[in-house]
């Protein structure tokens, strides 16, 4: 009674989406029984009772050239990572996305004697198909989101199984929408635009001041157009904050209310993009990076989209404003028949209504746990 568990867990999870997924992996396990993780943890992880070996947001970087001014303190998680498979000996190493990282630790890991489970897979498909039968070599289970993906890398000779996505397994607005509205400070009547700059830092600076000329634009012909830029709060579970300038509401802690209540959305390409469209809210991705990232980007991807609700549907479904492209006048123009005609939004409405079709119901987190379970019986 009361000794150490049985059963020990490498844990990586190097940017804020993977923190919240993994965060419910955990808790799944722990219906299960006793079970101690650590690793690359942030806020979620931490609050799931995982132990930081370093911080999410060392391995947090964008794009090619953000990780070589991290490069010594990356190369430092990589050492307390390997020295604890190495000390500790864990049953298996939960890797979570982040394939930058995760495709350099996951073969020392697996030559160290770790068994790794991967879990979210990395957009191999978006990027360098050969990887998934790199993976063959080192990954024991591979637990992937999308059902596209199971066929993609069983064909390449890896474990793989279709949990669902955990987006659906609480995907819900925060609030009721006239609770959100009055602690806005929004009139019952007013049309809303909900802007969604991105979660990371970078982001935030490159779209922030396109999203708020957009809204300028929009609201010189609708006078009861309120824009609410929504922000990831700072730390899980705190406390709202909320600021009014003379364009838009800023508020940190209430996106998926946002998400769910707002007539129309521009959103920076991600997971927020998928929750939008979840929601059933027209929606344009839009993504601006600097000149390097982009040029050496645009000869990598071999998507001919690159919205998470696009790839899902096989089709387009929300349009896609990046790079040169996005200006505030091009997405004021694909933003305004939404706001106006209740048709049109309908009508965009029907095609995101395919995203959840394919993306099925909820329970992924549970599903990805028992297997994971399994594996380290």
């Amino acid at each position: 009674m009361g000794g150490a568990p049985d059963r020990r867990l490498l844990i990586v999870a190097g940017e804020p989406s993977g923190d919240v997924h993994a965060a419910r992996l955990v808790t799944s396990l722990r219906e299960r029984g006793a079970v101690d993780v650590r690793g690359v943890a942030g806020p979620a992880l931490v609050a799931a009772g995982v132990q930081a070996l370093a911080p999410m947001e060392t391995l947090a970087v964008m794009g090619f050239t953000g990780v070589v001014g991290r490069l010594p303190k990356i190369r430092g998680v990589f050492s307390a990572l390997e020295r604890a498979a190495r000390e500790w000996r864990p049953q298996a190493a939960v890797l979570v996305d982040s394939p930058g990282f995760n495709f350099r630790l996951g073969p020392r890991l697996h030559r160290a004697g770790v068994r790794v489970y991967y879990y979210i897979a990395p957009q191999v498909w978006a990027w360098h198909a050969e990887r998934a039968r790199q993976m063959a070599a080192w990954v024991s289970r591979l637990a992937v989101v999308f059902p596209f993906e199971e066929p993609l890398f069983r064909e390449a000779g890896v474990e793989t199984r279709w949990v669902g996505h955990p987006l659906l397994d609480d995907l819900a607005p925060e609030m009721d929408e006239a609770t959100w509205r009055r602690e806005l400070g929004l009139a019952p009547t007013a049309r809303v635009l909900g802007l969604m700059p991105g979660s990371r830092r970078q982001e935030i600076e490159r779209h922030l001041g396109l999203l708020l000329e957009t809204a300028r634009r929009l609201k010189r012909d609708r006078p009861d157009l309120e824009a609410v830029v929504a922000l990831p709060p700072r730390e899980p579970g705190s406390e709202p904050e909320i600021e009014r300038n003379a364009d838009a509401v800023i508020v940190r802690g209430r996106t998926r209310a946002t998400q769910a209540y707002a007539l129309a959305c521009a959103v920076a390409s991600g997971t927020a993009t998928l929750e939008t469209a979840l929601f059933g809210t027209p929606l344009v991705v839009i993504y601006r990076t600097g000149w390097l990232n982009w040029e050496l980007g645009r000869r990598l991807v071999r998507l001919e989209r690159i919205g998470l609700p696009n790839i899902v549907a096989g089709e387009e479904v929300a349009p896609e404003l990046l790079q040169s492209a996005l200006e505030p006048e091009a997405l004021a123009a694909c933003l305004a028949p939404w706001l106006d005609d209740p048709a049109r939004r309908d009508a965009q409405r029907r095609k995101l209504a395919k995203v959840r079709e394919t993306l099925g119901g909820p329970g992924a987190s549970a599903r990805a746990a028992e297997w994971l379970w399994e594996m380290v019986a």
